[in-house]
């Protein structure tokens, strides 16, 4: 009997449990998922029957006789609310459809679209930036909760080792006392065989009181707390590590989105740089046209992800040409020397077809500059590299435009410009114009260049 109660009163080997039926960690919750888990509320709670287990945010429901576990995913407040009322099945599709939406977006002919197709599908793209940094800023915020509650478990871990110690260590100290006695020699009773040894047995287990039997207990409670803890804090760091997965998934994400949208939002700009200058080149030739959905344009673009002014040291000023090579092709039109011959070539031999073309060519860069000045600021980057839609009024870079170049032309026929790609003359142009070195920019009828822009 007292081997047994010695046993009974030594420190349990590390790991050791008691009955499976009241323990509420390792074996009834050895299968879990590791889906990112969906959460309202930050808690921690374990219940021994093993049934359910909430840890670091996570709800983790685990039934011990099928051995299922579900986990849910990371949900942004914006899923939230945009998706509420929809089933898991619903809200992936949606997901889906954005995602092809987007994708669609990023393959959108910014040169040559409609004003208003381009304006929704930089908007699309705005969208999804937006909504995809409200994911990684919930993302993110489940990580710093999960590793908050990492750190609460390892500190509640320690405490529940100290105060095991502790109780071992006291409980050892009991036992001896109690089976030494006062002044005893227990190692002399056990090899001498002295018949006084029963009777110290006795008085031993007598002096057990029930105070003894209750700190016991509370050793036994103490190891099994500290198994709890040991458990909730293992899940505590595996939950952490999958938030931090889900949030690194969804910031490379924003990354792409964000990518796409700047490239699309930069080719935008450019489109929205031509029609300014077109505007202005029009203008001189007395001719005025719709430019459509331009102010839904401007619109978009301002709602667009703008980078932050660079020095203007680094900003790149476009080359310009001088007026020494500029040069007279005839009928009005005057472009670069390298393409002035061939020009000349195309005039002569529209008018012996009959058509009577003329236009406007070069466009000296130093009246855009003024007015960039005036309308952007008077910086380098104000002058040179900002977006158009950030002017007031929206105006377009200076450098940007092949009129400026003298590699562009805008041509008319019989002194109107050539709106139509039906009209005699544009047919005649779209036949023969690439012979000598020039190209149509196809959501402009009148516009030629050598290379089409």
């Amino acid at each position: 009997m007292l081997a047994c109660l010695l046993v009974a009163l030594m420190p349990w080997p590390s790991g050791a449990q008691t009955d499976p039926s009241s323990t509420s960690t390792t074996e009834q919750q050895s299968t879990t998922t590791s889906a990112s888990p969906t959460t309202t509320e930050q808690q921690s709670t374990t219940t021994t029957a093993g049934a359910t287990t909430t840890t670091a945010g996570a709800t983790t429901t685990t039934t011990t006789a099928g051995a299922t576990t579900t986990s849910g995913v990371v949900t942004s407040q914006l899923e939230a609310t945009t998706t509420s009322g929809l089933t898991a099945e619903e809200k992936a599709e949606k997901a889906k459809l954005d995602a092809a939406a987007a994708a669609k977006a990023q393959e959108i002919d910014a040169a040559n679209a409609q004003l208003g197709d381009l304006s929704d599908a930089l908007g699309v793209l705005n969208k999804r930036v937006k909504d995809q940094s409200a994911r990684v800023d919930y993302a993110n915020s489940q990580v710093a909760d999960a590793e908050t509650k990492v750190k609460e478990n390892e500190a509640a871990v320690a405490e529940a080792e100290a105060a095991l110690n502790a109780l071992e260590a006291r409980l050892q100290g009991q036992a001896i006392r109690n089976f030494m006695g006062e002044g005893g020699d227990s190692t002399a009773v056990f090899v001498t065989g002295d018949p006084n040894t029963s009777m110290r047995m006795q008085t031993m287990l007598a002096e057990v009181t029930q105070s003894d039997i209750d700190f016991s207990d509370t050793l036994v409670a103490a190891k099994e707390d500290l198994e709890v803890q040991r458990a909730d804090a293992q899940n505590a760091v595996e939950q952490a590590q999958t938030l931090r997965a889900d949030a690194d998934n969804e910031l490379a994400i924003l990354r792409g989105d964000r990518q796409a949208q700047a490239n699309l939002t930069s080719s935008a700009e450019d489109r929205l740089d031509h029609l300014l200058a077109e505007r202005a080149n029009l203008g001189a030739l007395g001719a005025q046209v719709d430019t459509g959905d331009e102010a839904k344009l401007i619109s978009t673009l301002k709602n667009s992800s703008s980078s932050t002014p660079p020095p203007d040291a680094s900003v790149q000023i476009p080359a310009t040409v001088s007026e020494s090579e500029i040069k007279l092709a005839g009928n009005g039109i005057k472009v670069h020397e390298s393409i002035v011959a061939q020009v000349q070539a195309l005039l002569t031999d529209a008018a012996a077809a009959g058509f009577d073309l003329g236009g406007g060519g070069y466009r000296d860069p130093s009246a855009q500059i003024a007015t960039r000045k005036s309308n952007c600021g008077t910086s380098t980057y104000a002058i040179y590299q900002m977006p158009a839609s950030q002017c007031s009024p929206p105006t377009a870079r200076p450098g940007q435009s092949m009129h400026e170049r003298g590699l562009a032309i805008d041509f008319t026929s019989g002194g109107q410009l050539i709106r139509s790609r039906s009209s005699a003359a544009f047919v005649w142009l779209s036949n023969n114009a690439a012979k000598y070195g020039l190209y149509n920019l196809p959501s402009e009828a009148w516009h030629w260049s050598v290379n089409g822009k």
